[in-house]
């Protein structure tokens, strides 16, 4: 039987193997220069709590779902792998990240936007119908 210790010193193991892994693939991609992904993570609604939060998001509509975005080289399920795991995560989608939620990006037109434009525009977009965003 495992001790607490042992345990814990294989999910760390794990847990580093998963980051090596990322860091390759993130330069792999860099020297491909493979565009870059936007993904969208819900968010549980408990981070409404978060006056920071709430703040962000003056034109909230209640029951609209809470969302994170970003714009990756990663796939997003490894893109949210990471934001749970920690690795240069944000804080609201570590603490507060329930899924992705690819489909909530159906619709939205990047109209020959910069990679470095995407991420804000989509933020906005959904912002204006009523979800509660964050990005950075």
């Amino acid at each position: 039987m495992m001790d607490d210790a042992e345990e814990q010193a294989r999910e760390d193991t794990r847990r580093d193997q998963k980051i090596l892994r990322w860091k390759q693939q993130a330069r792999a991609a860099a020297r491909r220069r493979q565009g870059r992904r936007l993904y969208v993570i819900t968010l549980d609604p408990a981070v409404l709590e978060r006056r920071e939060f709430r703040q962000a998001n003056p034109g909230y509509i209640e029951g609209m779902p809470c969302l994170y975005v970003g714009i990756t080289i990663h796939a997003p399920g490894d893109r949210f792998e990471q934001h749970k795991t920690g690795y240069r995560s944000s804080k609201y989608p570590r603490r507060y990240g329930v899924e992705l939620a690819l489909d909530l990006i159906e619709g939205f037109d990047t109209g020959g936007l910069a990679d470095n434009e995407k991420e804000a525009a989509l933020a906005d977009w959904l912002r204006d119908q009523g979800c509660a965003v964050w990005q950075h």
